[in-house]
């Protein structure tokens, strides 16, 4: 098989893969000769950053400043790639540049990615060895003999033309992979058996997905000794990798960005008004939540548990527990501080968008308003200032806004005992409040009456297939996929995670075949 990669950028063209520069600013990926197209997936800012602290030991976090790529929902959902444009060219020509340099400042990085001396100037032992061991770490699967030659050529280049040493030329070599579409897109190259794919990129499809980063060398391994043809073996590596370290990265990945607890470091707080938000505080509400999801993916608790589950204790997040009542318990999603934070705006709660949060997000149901329909609250229109509670029912007093609202509020409105950064409280504005309500046709007296009739509702059990069938599949969904959600509901029956997982991994989509029809 040859596959033709084309990469220009500013007018220069480099050398990369198996083909000359051609065309303009694009990338060009093509099984020559066979007349299939690879698919290739750009990395995401985040996925960049981790495969070059992973590959090169690194600190660095260039994709950070890359342009921004347009995304629905999760920042990997931007299906197939199409094109390259001059400044992402640009972006990461100049970040292979730098990020190079950067390890190769550091003797020790440079001992860690250098690991032989030629033993003379005709001695191609060495650095073929070199090229080898770069290029399958950097690409995430084996080079091919044509690319072996290729950078052997780049290095010798180096070395003659360019008069550099051994070292200098080894990292010349990587800047140029670093450079290369293999290594910043993840080119699914056709492959046999069980796996429509080679089995190199099932195992970046799989390490993408739980580490956000490249595969190890065990991993390749593994799937290029065929063993992830196997649906045990491929469910016995995910959970080896979910234990991983690199395994927390999923619940910040998928989780962080399905519940937003990602946005927690970004999230402004009023600290004129809560002074208690310090950033210590704020590092320790995002460890508790991520503690808390990461349960359901690691341990036994079944996601049906999600409004129920006993929050892990963290020291850091006290200052907001202290005025917490003997007789409270907090469990569940919703009175985690961070979910109660990042659900208020800045300076006051706002019940709406707490339940908004739950019926959106966590039930996967539709809550785009009406055409033309002001969200926005009353404003304040007298000397006493009103409630919350009082200016929702002011609002709602609207036939255009009853509907939704009517649904929306007594959820939100059971949450007002926690303030906007999640601490306890028995008054809103001077006044005491009320957090009851009837959530579709049974009273609450407050959340704690609620939450039980969450968890039984069948939109969560039915809301994570949907998400991280998409997430997987790094793209959104679309009427064809309708079956085999449907199918991973049924069978996953609100269970852990990582049982979800399994079923995801093993699937025909994610292998890169067709789904059959049910």
């Amino acid at each position: 098989m040859r596959l033709g990669l084309a990469f220009k950028r500013v007018g220069v063209c480099v050398f990369l893969g198996l083909s000359a520069c051609e065309g303009s600013s694009y990338l060009s990926l093509s099984n020559r000769g066979e007349g299939e197209t690879m698919s290739a997936h750009l990395l995401t800012a985040s996925e960049y950053n981790a495969t070059i602290q992973d590959l090169l030991g690194v600190t660095s976090r260039p994709a950070d400043y890359f342009p921004a790529v347009s995304a629905s929902e999760f920042d990997a959902n931007v299906g197939v790639l199409a094109s390259l444009s001059q400044v992402q060219s640009e972006a990461v020509f100049n970040a292979a540049r730098d990020v190079v340099d950067k390890a190769f400042e550091s003797p020790a990085l440079t001992a860690r990615l250098v690991t032989c001396t030629p033993t003379s100037d005709t001695d191609d032992e060495c650095p073929k060895s070199l090229v080898k061991k770069l290029g399958r770490r950097a690409f995430r699967r084996s080079l091919d003999a044509e690319e072996v030659d290729a950078y052997m050529a780049t290095y010798h280049k180096a070395r003659q033309s360019l008069e550099m040493g051994h070292v200098d030329a080894v990292a010349h070599v990587l800047r140029v992979m670093l450079s290369s579409p293999s290594f910043f897109l993840r080119i699914e190259r056709p492959g046999q058996g069980k796996s429509a794919f080679e089995s190199a990129a099932l195992a970046s499809r799989l390490s993408y997905l739980l580490w956000g980063s490249m595969p190890d060398d065990e991993l390749l391994d593994i799937a290029e000794s065929g063993k992830l043809d196997d649906d045990a073996a491929l469910i016995a590596m995910t959970d080896k990798m979910l234990a991983d370290p690199r395994g927390q990265r999923f619940v910040s990945h998928f989780l962080g960005q399905w519940l937003g607890t990602v946005r927690l470091s970004s999230h402004s707080v009023d600290t004129s008004r809560f002074p208690q938000w310090t950033p210590t505080v704020a590092k320790g509400v995002e460890a508790q939540a991520n503690d808390f999801l990461y349960g359901f993916v690691t341990g036994t608790t079944p996601w049906r548990e999600l409004f129920l589950a006993p929050h892990p204790a963290n020291t850091a997040i006290q200052p907001l527990l202290a005025a917490d009542p003997t007789t409270l318990q907090r469990r569940g999603f919703l009175t985690l501080p961070a979910f109660l934070t990042l659900s208020s705006h800045s300076d006051r709660t706002s019940p709406t968008s707490r339940a908004k949060g739950v019926i959106t997000s966590l039930f996967c149901t539709d809550m785009t308003p009406p055409p033309g329909v002001i969200t926005e609250l009353p404003p304040q229109d007298g000397p006493t200032p009103k409630t919350v509670r009082e200016r929702l029912e002011a609002h709602r007093r609207n036939p255009s806004c009853a509907g939704c609202h009517n649904m929306l509020d007594p959820l939100g409105l059971s949450l007002e005992n926690f303030d906007a950064v999640g601490r306890y409280r028995t008054q809103d504005e001077g006044q005491p409040i009320d957090a009851s309500g009837v959530y579709e046709g049974t009273p609450i007296a407050n959340v704690s009456e609620l939450l039980p009739l969450l968890a039984k509702d069948s939109r969560l059990g039915a809301c994570a297939p949907r998400k991280l069938y998409s997430f997987a599949m790094r793209r959104s969904l679309g009427p064809d996929d309708e079956p085999q959600v449907a199918r991973l509901t049924s069978t996953w029956n609100a269970g852990t995670l990582r049982e979800l997982l399994h079923q995801v991994v093993v699937s025909p989509a994610f292998r890169g075949h067709a789904e059959e029809a049910p």
